[in-house]
Order: structure tokens, then C-alpha cells, then sequence
């Protein structure tokens, strides 16, 4: 019972950070829950809350972003004139990574990375392969297709939502 009391705690907590005050969702706790039903709740009005911010960000920044499955948003800024990207694909890229904030986390990073091995995150493998050779293009992944509840261990933290600024060379 007191698990169930500081999940809750947590997600108004976390609620109330985004500047809107509290939303109201459609996950309302039952009483019998077990622990896991309550997290698997929690994460539903966290991903719900993560949706609403990216499309508000998008709309603020008059982005026309495609939603992949997986729930990422891409929007090629300049179409390269490559081959389609796929599955074992080696690539290089070069990108920039910030918050929904406003925050420049990573800049300019140049990386070599082959398709479908997951890296840099799972969501952003997962976005290539919508992409072709010389496309620049916008990329906002919610957290879990990034880095998740751990974070990087280095800059980007728990459940953050990213956008990249990413050029396939």
C-alpha cells in the first residue's frame, strides 16, 4: 500500500514539473492493484505526458514529422541523394543532441555506427532505416527509445527525451 502511495507521489510530482499543472489521464488506479499494475499505470502517464510534450514541441517549432512505430519523429531537413538505409548498413554520421528544454547535451559528434546493432539507442537505429545516404534530418525520441530509465552514465539523465540534429554522410 505505501508503494502505491509514493508511485503516485512520484507521478504528480513529475506531472506537475512539465508547466501545465497536473493532466488528467484515463489510468486510474483500482484498488487490489499489485505493484506491477502500478508501474505499468505510471509508465503509461509518462510516455502520455512525453507524447503531448514532443507534439507541442514540434507544433512550437513548425516541424511536419513522420511517427515511426516505434514512436519516434523524423523530418528530413535536406533529402540526401543516397541509397535507402537498412538492416547492416555501416554508416557515419554526424550529429547533435538536445532536451525539449532547449539544452545542447552532445555537439557535433562524429560516429560510425552499422544498422540494426542498436547505437548509439535502439530508437535512433530504429529511425535510419526510415532515412537515405545525405539526408539531414531532425529525430525526436521519446525516452524509452532512448536512454531509458538509466540514462547515458554520462550527460543525458533518466527519462529524457531527445532530439537529434543528425547528417548521414
Amino acid at each position: 500500500m505505501k508503494a502505491r502511495y509514493v508511485i503516485y507521489t512520484v507521478i504528480l510530482l513529475l506531472s506537475a514539473c512539465n508547466g501545465g499543472g497536473v493532466p488528467t489521464y484515463d489510468v486510474q488506479p483500482q484498488r487490489g492493484d499489485t505493484l506491477r499494475d502500478n508501474m505499468i499505470a505510471a509508465n503509461r502517464i509518462i510516455a502520455q505526458s512525453e507524447e503531448t510534450q514532443i507534439d507541442a514541441y514540434a507544433q512550437r517549432h513548425g516541424y511536419q514529422m513522420e511517427r515511426t512505430p516505434e514512436g519516434a519523429r523524423i523530418m528530413v531537413t535536406r533529402a540526401g541523394k543516397g541509397a535507402a538505409i537498412g538492416y547492416e548498413d555501416s554508416l557515419q554520421l554526424r550529429y547533435s543532441v538536445g532536451t525539449l528544454a532547449g539544452q545542447t547535451i552532445y555537439q557535433e559528434v562524429e560516429e560510425a555506427v552499422v544498422c540494426g546493432h542498436l547505437k548509439p539507442t535502439r530508437g535512433l537505429d530504429a529511425a535510419l532505416r526510415t532515412l537515405h545516404r545525405g539526408d539531414r534530418a531532425v529525430v525526436i525520441l521519446p525516452s524509452e527509445q532512448a536512454y531509458g530509465v538509466v540514462g547515458d552514465g554520462n550527460r543525458i539523465g533518466s527519462r529524457i527525451v531527445l532530439i537529434y540534429d543528425i547528417e548521414i554522410k
